[in-house]
């Protein structure tokens, strides 16, 4: 290339919109960044624009790609429809302030007009103008260009629900940097000092070297090549970067554990990914394990840290589940291998039987799930004292002494059938590895941290030296808790009090999609750093914007389900691909209805359909459906979460047999946080539907 060409986000976010000519698109970029001056462009400058450096090239009759005369580089702003793009170009001005190291794609402030006029208030009840302390000066440290005066000032004048309304578009629109207008919104809501905003002084010479220090939203390709391999590739997974905030969360470098924290869509498993690779450059010839809750997860973020290194044949690096991490350490370092049970309710039954128990089975279960078997109590005396972390059903020691000898009869069972279960496992290696640290990894990194119950923490301490810097670091977000009862993790070594860090900015889902999700939430969620029941307040900032959730009730089944199939059948037509929609119920009855029409969904349109499991990637060309645990770690443009009824959420089968009103209240508020899971996997479009329409599930009820 003659000629530096850079990408703007918002070129790759307007292409995305275009599916039907993306491959024209492309290929037309790739012609440009070899010849820019061949004859089928047709590049041209355009004029009567507020930006003089605006031009434009030729894709087909019908659309016109935007691009800037930056000198020393070309930066590829936008594409769409011919009237489309040169109104997108007469709206914006593309201003570069290399002195302050800034740029922004806004247009005049004095042309963005509010959605909804702001009520106009009394003299005496003036409304509040958060940044009306400031000068324009002031807001030009932070990264507004000179250039743009005007937004400054429009921003110091602003009333409250106006900057809210204003910045909220900035991030939307990609109008500045995302930091700048983060560094604003912390200003004027997040309680932030200003001077622990202003970003470092930086002495620039050419707007290519500005741009690349925001890999966020611009790609500077450094050959034809590289735009060659991206357009080959999915952009998106081809340009992996990471927001300042996120860039800050990786390198954090410090002693003791780390814990990171974010609502749905803010970032967790992309710093996960990034700080594995930071990891092994730090320490390259030390081992680096990368681990998280299922396979399909921990597929997920193998894909990304290739995408970010290269492969991982012949690194130091580890990617797998936690707990096949300890089986594979189980056999190779202890040399066993019982085998492992998963299903407890034959060997319980047979233990109840033995010793004629009175209590029901739905009981013993919870209490060997929750209690027994994930804290090893191998003894009466321990069952006798423990504290009951994860149960509000409180026993007497009488009743405890009553129930101990199933419990005894289980270990029994196990230990006669060659059994373990992955709790055993994992205390063995435990236990291995205090007695043998040269087998521990340097640094452990773990995604989606909330859903490991005390075995498994146990495990991961004990994987860390726990004297060493970097060694542990955890993602982990309590609002997604959907496996295992929160537990507090200092019980286990692992204090992350000081050393917690929060992303505030929701980059996947839409704000409507998120502020749904949020609704059904429990109004206290329990989280194992602050072992104590909190409110969900440290909201994410939605960048996207989109349509409303679609809430739809039927009489029947066969009437949802024929809904069911008249969505799907709209988000095809939409451009929405089949492999970018998925289907969710809470129980495999209403799993079984959905299959059933999808079957329909083949025959009629020729479209087959992939049930997805806790080792199952979803597939590009097929519709992905499953129960609602089986959405965890994934995300589709479109997601159906069918059957939220009163029956489903909260699941009668899991509250049923609940007598203590406290324990059925620690029940419901889990089945609310799965159904925000399964809400936030959607990025663009979420539906939701019930039946019969007279019993919808209390968690719709805002």
């Amino acid at each position: 290339m003659d000629r530096q060409v850079i990408v703007a986000r918002t070129y790759t976010k307007a292409a995305n919109r275009l599916r039907p000519c993306r491959k024209q698109i492309d290929e037309k970029l790739h012609l440009f960044s070899q010849n820019p001056h061949h004859s089928s462009l047709k590049l041209h400058q355009l004029d009567r624009v507020e930006s003089g450096e605006w031009w434009s090239y030729y894709v087909n009759m019908d659309v016109r790609t935007i691009l800037s005369d930056q000198k020393d580089c070309w930066v590829v702003c936008y594409v769409g429809h011919h009237d489309d793009a040169y109104q997108w170009a007469r709206r914006k001005r593309f201003s570069v302030d290399l002195l302050q190291g800034s740029y922004s794609l806004a247009p005049p402030a004095s042309e963005v007009v509010l959605e909804k006029p702001i009520a106009e208030a009394s003299p005496e009840n003036a409304p509040r103008r958060p940044l009306s302390g400031y000068t324009v000066k002031d807001l030009i440290r932070l990264g507004i260009p000179q250039q743009n005066e005007d937004w400054a000032q429009r921003f110091i004048n602003a009333t409250e629900d106006e900057l809210r309304y204003l910045l909220s578009r900035a991030l939307d629109e990609d109008w500045f940097s995302q930091d700048v207008t983060e560094r604003l919104w912390n200003l004027a809501f997040g309680g932030a000092r200003y001077q622990e905003l202003l970003p470092p002084q930086v002495s620039l010479l050419m707007t290519s070297e500005l741009l690349r220090r925001y890999p966020r939203n611009f790609w500077a390709p450094e050959s034809e090549a590289e735009i060659e391999r991206a357009i080959r590739s999915n952009w998106q997974e081809w340009i992996i970067f990471l927001h300042p905030a996120q860039k800050a969360a990786v390198e954090r470098d410090m002693q003791g554990a780390i814990r990171i924290r974010g609502g749905a869509g803010t970032g967790k498993t992309v710093v996960a990914a990034h700080r594995t690779a930071w990891l092994a450059t730090r320490y390259p010839d030390e081992q680096v394990l990368l681990t998280t809750f299922t396979r399909v997860l921990a597929e997920n973020l193998r894909r990304r840290v290739e995408q970010i290194i290269g492969s991982l044949e012949g690194t130091m690096i580890t990617v797998a589940t936690l707990h096949s991490v300890a089986y594979s350490m189980f056999k190779r370092h202890l040399q066993r291998n019982e085998a492992v049970v998963d299903d407890f309710n034959p060997l319980l039954r047979e233990a109840m039987q033995r010793v004629s128990s009175e209590y029901d089975l739905a009981f013993m279960r919870a209490e060997w799930e929750t209690i027994i078997e994930p804290w090893n109590v191998r003894t009466l005396e321990k069952y006798r004292t423990i504290e009951r972390i994860g149960r509000r059903t409180q026993l007497q020691i009488a009743q405890r002494e009553k129930l101990w000898p199933v419990f005894e009869q289980m270990w029994q069972l196990l230990a006669e059938h060659g059994q373990i279960t992955y709790g055993g496992i994992c205390y063995a290696v435990a236990e291995y590895l205090q007695n043998h640290p040269e087998a521990r990894y340097r640094c452990v990194v773990v995604d989606e941290a909330q859903d490991f119950g005390p075995a498994e923490l146990t495990l991961i301490r004990a994987l860390a030296p726990p004297d060493e810097e970097n060694s542990l670091f955890l993602c982990a977000d309590f609002r997604q808790r959907i496996y295992r009862p929160a537990v507090p993790w200092i019980r286990f070594g692992i204090d992350t009090r000081g050393r917690s860090y929060t992303l505030r900015v929701n980059y996947r889902t839409t704000a409507q999609i998120q502020h749904f999700a949020e609704s059904v939430l429990p109004s206290q969620i329990e989280d194992g750093e602050e072992n104590k029941a909190v409110a969900p307040t440290d909201r994410p900032f939605a960048l996207l914007h989109g349509i409303e959730p679609e809430i739809k009730a039927y009489d029947n089944i066969r009437a949802e389900m024929s809904g069911l199939k008249q969505w799907i059948y709209h988000c095809l037509n939409e451009n929405i691909q089949p492999g970018e929609i998925a289907i969710f119920a809470r129980t495999k009855q209403v799993r079984d209805e959905v299959r059933k029409l999808l079957q329909e969904v083949e025959r009629e349109r020729g479209i087959y359909a992939l049930e997805l499991s806790r080792d199952m990637q979803p597939i590009a060309d097929k519709l992905n459906y499953g129960t609602a645990h089986n959405a965890k770690g994934l995300e589709f443009r479109a997601v159906a979460v069918v059957g939220v009824s009163s029956s489903n959420f909260p699941c009668y089968a899991v509250v049923k047999d609940v007598a203590d009103p406290a324990e059925r209240s620690l029940k419901e508020a889990e089945e609310r946080q799965l159904l925000y899971t399964v809400c936030t996997r959607a990025r663009e479009r979420l539906y939701i539907s019930y039946a019969p329409a007279a019993s919808p599930s209390p968690f719709l009820k805002r």
